[in-house]
């Protein structure tokens, strides 16, 4: 009775043995694929942080504001401040105490 209860002990711990095998291999091909899929994630940011860095170029920027929009880079007069910006108001019905900022004629409703 004794050797029968440790062959099948001996049984159920070669069995529990080989499904724990079988289960960290399985882990470790995960781990594998996972840190695989983190390289290439990585790699990707790499790419994606150079052409971040290329297309906000200032000098790209304004060639391109140049070309397309016909702009060009503001000359030292043109920039005010807020206070010499000429506030006019609307004196219209309801709208009396509205300080417009734009020189547009107000719309009449």
């Amino acid at each position: 009775m004794a050797r029968f209860t440790l062959i099948v002990i001996f049984a159920a711990m070669a069995t529990g043995m080989f499904v724990i095998k079988n289960k960290v291999i399985a882990l470790e091909n995960d781990l594998d694929r996972i840190n695989a899929r983190i390289k290439d994630d990585q790699k990707a940011l790499h790419v994606l942080k150079a052409e971040w860095s290329y297309l906000n170029d200032p000098a790209r920027i304004r060639a391109l504001s140049e070309r397309h929009a016909r702009m060009k880079p503001l000359r030292g007069e043109q920039i005010i401040s807020f206070s010499a910006i000429p506030f006019k108001s609307v004196k219209s019905g309801l709208n009396e105490n509205i300080i417009r900022v734009s020189f547009a004629a107000p719309t009449r409703e």
